[in-house]
Formats: structure tokens, C-alpha cells, sequence
């Protein structure tokens, strides 16, 4: 499976911290929101990633490749910058018909049972108020 992480918004709502930094890589509780999403998929078996970047994309690859060197991670820029279904549309010539994906956006820390993804037969959507 693909875990395709859109991450190039620019975050204004959490203006001032996302004027050096995306806001993917601020922390909470002592990682950044991206260290916290990578490390549960890692955990659970998983090293194919394709990174949707834009706002300060340099800096989220950086921290990528040097945190995780041993992922299968590719790094595709989203110019112009026009949404999160617009991001997911730059993935396409990094999933193919035959792999799985799953979107996960790259600011929001998840806490989900995998497993219930895997074993579905159909697509599925997980949303949480």
C-alpha cells in the first residue's frame, strides 16, 4: 500500500509559527504532526510514501530524508497550489491501478485501526468530529 500525504498548504491559521516552517513539521507533544503520521505507518509495516509538497517543500523533504532515509518516499511538487483533491491529482504517476493507496493529510495526527482498512474489499473514507 501507498500512503500518499498531502502537505503543501501553507497553514495560516497557524500563523506565526508556519512563517519559518510548514505547517506539517510544528511540533506537538515533542515530534512534528508529520514525525507523529509516518512513525504510526512505519509501525505498522508500511515504507511507500508519496510526499504532495508545495509551501516550504524543501524543508518537509529534508526532514523526511533524514529522519527516515530507509523509506520509499517520492516527493512531487503541487504548482500551482489549488486544493487538497487537486494535491492527491499529483500523485498519479506514483500509484498505479494496481497499488493500493491511502490518503492521509499531513496535518492531522490519526489514531485509527489500520487493519480495518486493510481487510476492506471496497474504498473506504474515515472522517471523526
Amino acid at each position: 500500500m501507498k500512503i500518499v500525504i498531502p502537505v503543501a498548504g501553507i497553514g495560516t491559521k497557524l500563523r506565526p509559527h508556519t512563517h519559518t516552517q510548514p505547517k506539517t513539521l510544528v511540533p506537538v507533544a515533542g515530534h512534528p504532526i508529520l514525525a507523529h503520521i509516518i512513525d504510526y505507518f512505519v509501525q505498522s509495516g508500511y515504507d511507500e510514501f508519496v510526499f504532495i509538497i508545495g509551501y516550504m517543500g524543501e524543508k518537509i523533504e529534508e526532514f523526511v530524508k533524514s529522519k527516515y532515509p530507509s523509506l520509499k518516499a517520492a516527493f512531487v511538487l503541487q504548482e500551482p497550489r489549488e486544493g487538497t483533491g487537486h494535491s492527491v491529482w499529483f500523485a498519479r504517476n506514483h500509484v498505479h491501478a494496481e497499488d493500493e493507496m491511502l490518503i492521509v493529510l499531513g496535518d492531522t495526527i490519526i489514531d485509527f485501526d489500520i487493519n480495518v482498512f486493510k481487510q476492506a474489499e471496497q474504498s473506504l473514507l474515515g472522517v471523526k468530529k
